[in-house]
């Protein structure tokens, strides 16, 4: 009876010692040699990310060309070397709270991240930050961006109508340096002194107050979208109020006109129209306890008073307002933003568009909702649908009245909520416990499936696909081999189990392998054939940038060769 008696007691000091542990990380290690060898793979490189306590981990990793971008649940943001793994800097987002973390987007130069309510935008290479400006409410997907935007999916303004809108934020202005001209009569060319003009002075154009002047926002009505899919985007309030006329000054002490001063606006029960003033026998009725809600009117001359030194700030180019949500991140092209939004609604904006008048170019509701945030290159966009089909649209054409332009149509099945996988030859769709299905991407036409149980697809080269089940195992498939008679199934080269690596990343900018674990580990692989020591794109990225437009003489130069031609 002691030896029982001292056994349960030693089990629950056991228990007590488990329970009052910190919750751990997962125990994961770069993969041995061996393990790699089977499945004819080598460690490009191992890097460990510093994260902050227990409750800090990885929640997002990103490769973006020649870049992997990290991003942890405390809100900091990291820049890797795709090649090499070294950290090129790091940038602490917020006051280090924790935040919902959405994929980042860049362009040759910047770098995009939102936190919270706050859009940074930091130089892609050195982390220098260009501008932290407030986007008023918070995201609600990742970013898209051009050279010249950045397109971003908030929420409705408090005290308007309205899911979600479309804000565009360009660029701010460049500093401006002036160049040297030549002097006029100089036989030499000779280039003549710079204007008189300082560095200082040209840094103080790109704060000049009319550069980063944010358009009026109109509402606007539109025949081309159904009328529950419009919303009006209003100001910072739902409400207007033109004055408080009763109050011949905004400065402290407060007086009615001829009357003594008060020492607060609790003279006024209420800040809405129509304004009186409190009697002694309603003094208990309705109280103002302070100026938490400053009308506009007093909000504006406030902010005219203010003369701090402002920042540099992204100017709104236009927004867009709906009533139905906004699903996935956007899409570009050249000329068009592209969104899925609630009730299987697909449409397309027009990027030059000015505020108030936001041009709709598509809008066409399709019979199965988008399951997946659509993949792009070059201007196709794969979009997974809902009923197990995917679709091939030609994201450059398209009409009201026609609707989106479809390449082509393949039918893999499954639940295909997951984004496609795009190479040179082939598109992979995937979903929950319905498998990889590889679809040609000329034509459409299913060449293999994998077992329903796997269900990832993570990466792929010329050769292989490399995909993880739902228990973490990692398999390589043969990309071209044809599947069998039976459903088109086929088996993988060879599996290892890499469990331990719970953070999930898709490369879509090369043949490199990333395996990632909530410990901060990430580990680069690529095949061990010697085609592929540099690494190799896939597929063409997304055009979204448009064409550059390049000047013609049009009168001939006078050195130039007569045209023969007739």
């Amino acid at each position: 009876m002691r030896h029982r008696l001292a056994a349960l007691v030693a089990v629950a000091l056991c228990a007590a010692a488990a329970t009052a542990q910190p919750t751990s990380f997962s125990k994961a290690a770069p993969p041995p040699k061996a393990v790699l060898d089977r499945l004819n793979l080598k460690s490009e490189w191992t890097q460990f990310l510093p994260v902050g306590g227990t409750r800090d981990t990885l929640v997002s990793v990103q490769t973006i060309d020649d870049q992997v971008f990290v991003q942890t649940r405390a809100g900091t943001l990291f820049a890797l070397d795709a090649l090499t793994g070294r950290v090129q800097w790091a940038a602490r987002l917020g006051n280090g709270s924790y935040g919902n973390a959405y994929p980042v987007a860049a362009n040759s130069q910047f770098v995009f991240c939102a936190h919270v309510t706050t859009l940074y935008a930091f130089y892609r290479y050195t982390g220098v930050t260009e501008f932290v400006t407030d986007l008023e409410t918070p995201p609600t997907t990742g970013l898209a961006c051009d050279e010249q935007s950045v397109y971003c999916v908030l929420g409705m303004r408090p005290g308007n109508a309205g899911a979600h809108r479309v804000a565009v934020y360009d660029m701010p202005r460049p500093i401006a340096i002036n160049e040297a001209v030549k002097e006029a009569g100089d036989p030499l060319g000779r280039a003549a002194r710079p204007a008189a003009t300082g560095a200082v002075d040209d840094l103080l154009k790109r704060y000049h107050p009319g550069a980063t002047g944010t358009p009026l926002i109109e509402t606007f009505d539109s025949p081309v979208l159904p009328k529950d899919l419009e919303a009006p985007i209003g100001g910072a309030t739902g409400s207007r109020t033109p004055s408080v006329s009763t109050l011949p000054s905004v400065m402290p002490p407060y007086s009615l006109g001829n009357r003594s001063p008060a020492p607060s606006l609790a003279t006024l029960p209420s800040v809405r129209q129509p304004y009186h003033i409190r009697q002694d026998a309603g003094r208990y009725v309705q109280q103002t306890p302070s100026l938490g809600v400053i009308p506009p009117s007093i909000a504006a001359s406030l902010a005219l008073a203010d003369l701090r030194p402002k920042t540099v700030a992204p100017p709104l180019r236009w927004e867009y307002g709906l009533n139905s949500r906004i699903l996935y991140p956007l899409h570009l092209t050249p000329t068009r933003v592209w969104a899925v939004a609630e009730g299987n609604m697909v449409i397309a904006l027009n990027k030059n568009s000015q505020a108030g008048k936001v041009v709709t170019e598509v809008s066409e509701r399709l019979s199965s909702p988008v399951a997946a945030a659509p993949s792009a290159t070059g201007q196709t966009h794969y979009v997974p649908l809902g009923n197990g089909n995917l679709v091939a649209v030609d994201a450059s054409s398209g009409n009201l009245d026609g609707g989106l332009s479809i390449k082509w149509r393949s039918v893999p099945g499954g639940i295909n909520n997951h984004s496609p996988y795009i190479t040179k030859a082939f598109v992979y769709a995937s979903g929950d416990d319905s498998g990889v299905i590889c679809v040609n991407r000329e034509t459409g036409e299913v060449v293999w499936r994998s077992d329903d149980n796997v269900d990832r697809i993570i990466g792929a080269n010329e050769e292989f696909a490399y995909l993880r089940n739902r228990q973490g195992r990692f398999l390589v498939y043969d990309a071209k081999r044809p599947g069998g008679a039976d459903h088109k199934r086929t088996l993988p080269l060879g599996s290892a189990d890499l469990s331990e690596f719970n953070i999930h990343i898709v490369n879509t900018a090369s043949d490199r392998v990333y395996l990632a674990a909530d410990n901060g580990l990430i580990v680069c692989l690529r095949d061990a054939s010697a085609k592929y020591a540099k690494p190799m794109r896939l597929w063409p990225p997304a055009d979204v940038n448009p064409p550059k437009r390049i000047s013609v003489d049009a009168k001939p130069s006078k050195d130039a060769a007569p045209d023969t031609k007739p």
